[in-house]
Parts: C-alpha cells; structure tokens; sequence
C-alpha cells in the first residue's frame, strides 16, 4: 500500500536522523511511542478504506438491481390506423369510405422502489390521439385523456391504485375479445355482444387486486363523485350520462396457460341519469377462454338489464396458422331499454397476421343487424396497429 509504505519511510528517516544513542533507554521508548502511533493511524486509515469500499459494493449492487428488476419509465404507444368501408343503414355521415383512428394511443408508465419491503411506486399517464384527423368522437377534438393513476404494487400483498381506471369488470373482456379497439369488437355500441361498461374508465376510482394464488387472483373498485356533482362517474359513451353518485363492484379471475374465466359484479348509483332508458342498478358477467393447440374459443354472458343495457352474449372462434390468426365471432344484445328494447345480433370474420410480438396487420368483415327494425351496418375495415414501447 503506497500510503502505509511513506508513512513507514519517514519513521525510518525519523530514526536514522536522531543521534547515536544505542544505550539510551529514554531515546528508544520515545521512537517505540512514534511508531506505535504511527502504526495505529494506518490502522484506522485502511479501516476507512475496507469501509467505504463496501458501501460502493453495496450501491452498485442496488444500481444493477434496479436496473434489472424495475422499470422507472416506460415510454409507450400504438398508431391504430384503418380503411373502413361502411354499408348498408348508417347514418348520414357515416356511410362510403374513410380512414379512421382506432383509439392511437401514447403514454408513460412506471414502477419505482418505495423504501417499503417488496412494495413498488406505481404510476401510468396515457393520452388518446387522432392519428386521422381531428374529431375523436367530438368536432375539434383531438387529443382525449385516457387510463392515469397512482398506486403501490407488491407481490406479497397486491397492488393499490386510485384515478381513473380500467376496473376488474373491463379486464375481464380484454382477455376474451381479440378485436378490442377496433371495429369487429363486441363492445362497439353496447350492441355487438358486450356492453359499453367495458369501454374506456371510470373517473375518480379505487382499485384493489389481490396477489396471484394457484392461478386464482380478486378485485375489488370504488368510484364517487361529491354530494350534487354533476360530474359523470364514467368518461363516455351512453355511461357518461350518470352524473354524481357512485358506482363498484367485485370480480374473481382464474388464469392457467390453457384457460381463462373471469367473474364480475357491478352497481351504479347516480345522482342524475340524463339519458332516457338508462336506469341504477346492479348487473353481473362471466366468461372464459379456452385454448387446446392451434384453436382457442371464448364466450362471455352480461346480465345488465337492470341498468338499461340489457342482455349480452358473445362467442369467438380463432384458428392460430403460423404468424396468422383467423378469427370468428357472434354477439348479441336483448331487452336493453337505453336502445329501446331492439333486438341486435351480430357477426364477424376476419384475420390478423403478427408483424412482430405486438404489432399486427389486419382485415375484417362485421355486420350488425337490427332485426326489430330490419335494418344494418357493414364494415369492411383493413389496417395496422403499429404498437411501440411495450
């Protein structure tokens, strides 16, 4: 050690320098003071060195760590972008062809550590924008706030997040309905198969999910307005039309690497209701997915007809070949007052071929039928979702 070995020289030089006193008992206990000091301040000094050594070990130990097992921000997003050829009975303004944005999406996303055990800091912002034009839904608007909170994760206790949520009974769809997003899906309308409590969030909520066991895993969500808010409790579609009040529910899942089944309960209890037909009240759905090889099938039954939006059924059907997935559904909607009790039925057939893990190219055929009234809508849609950041 270079610092020890000067230390040492300049007792040695310390020695020689004095005078030839061999025989002097006084001089010699002196120099073996010296260098007794000298020997316990090289002590201390390579006991400082031992210490400050290890917390470097240790804080870069906690930087390759961090770096492995947690992300601090995840950039994110799709561009969901399609040709849609509408037909049949649409609306004026909605027949002929147009390329249309299906819910193109940026956002960033998190997870930190909270100084807590195993608990993370979790956080997510994301932001729908019109990758078409500018109307998103309304004329002149083109940028919507979608999914944003603040919560804890842990694998020991589950996760905890409060804003405006995607709820345990949305969650439980996305996993059955493979054209989420665009327009063979089931929730389109409230009226393909699936309601439109699977669209979009709930504002100002709480969420619970509990830890994975055996496959099985809880939840459990809240969300509330003030006393005589006039604020919606749901962010759009016919929901948006529940003003103050509350809305909650519960849902269990199960998950295996061949199946899937999720069951979910949900109340709403609003101040105001400002849309004809819609109605408090409680509803409940289950579904499941079941893969056996190349094929997977998938169902879902909604009973929500106490809030208006009346019965549900869906069905999909996919054969996997190679980096394409074939895909065909059924979906049906009963005795929902909001849509003055018509009776919708539903089908479609389309394809989706894998450009990579995440991103895909797409064509697809749907028709929604009106048979109280003879009436329908045809799309033919092709298009990309071109998926980044996940």
């Amino acid at each position: 050690m270079k610092f020890k070995k000067s230390i040492i020289a300049a007792a040695v030089g310390a020695v020689i320098s004095l005078p030839a006193m061999a025989d002097d008992s006084e001089t010699l206990q002196q120099m073996r003071a010296q260098l007794a000091a000298m020997q316990k301040k090289i002590d201390e000094l390579e006991k400082k060195q031992e210490q400050t050594a290890k917390i470097q070990n240790e804080q870069s130990k906690k930087s390759s760590d961090w770096s492995v097992n947690s992300k601090a921000i995840q950039l994110y997003g799709q561009a969901r972008v399609s040709v849609d050829n509408h037909s049949g009975d649409w609306k004026p303004g909605k027949d002929g062809t147009s390329i249309v944005s299906n819910a193109s999406r940026i956002g960033v996303k998190g997870a930190l550590p909270s100084g807590l055990g195993d608990t993370n800091i979790i956080y997510q912002a994301e932001l729908r924008y019109e990758t078409t034009d500018s109307a998103n839904g309304t004329a002149g608007k083109d940028v919507e706030f979608r999914e944003g909170y603040g919560g804890l994760a842990s694998k020991t206790w589950g996760k905890a997040r409060l804003g405006r949520l995607s709820t345990g009974y949305k969650t439980t769809l996305t996993k059955i309905d493979p054209w989420n997003d665009n327009a063979p899906q089931s929730r389109s309308g409230g009226r393909q198969g699936t309601s439109e409590l699977h669209s979009s969030y709930f504002n100002n909520a709480a969420e619970y999910v509990t830890p994975g066991f055996n496959g099985f895993s809880g939840n459990a969500w809240y969300a509330s307005e003030f006393d005589g808010s006039s604020k919606p409790l749901h962010n759009t579609g016919t929901l948006k039309n529940y003003l103050g009040g509350s809305a909650g529910g519960f849902g269990l899942k199960f998950k295996s690497k061949s199946f899937f089944a999720g069951a979910d309960y949900i109340n709403i209890d609003a101040d105001e209701i400002t849309k004809a037909g819609l109605e408090n009240g409680d509803g409940w759905q289950i579904g499941a997915r079941y893969k056996m090889g190349a094929f997977s099938v998938a169902g879902l039954y909604e009973d929500v007809e106490d809030l208006g939006l009346g019965n549900n059924f869906y069905l999909n059907g996919i054969f996997k070949m190679g980096d394409a997935r074939f895909i065909a559904a059924y979906g049906q909607n009963r005795d929902a007052t909001v849509y003055k009790n018509d009776d919708y039925n539903n089908w479609s057939i389309g394809v989706k071929y894998a450009l990579n893990k995440k991103s895909e190219l797409f064509a697809a055929y749907n028709s929604r039928m009106n048979d109280t009234r003879d009436t329908e809508e045809n799309t033919f849609t092709v298009g990309m979702n071109a998926k980044f950041g996940y």
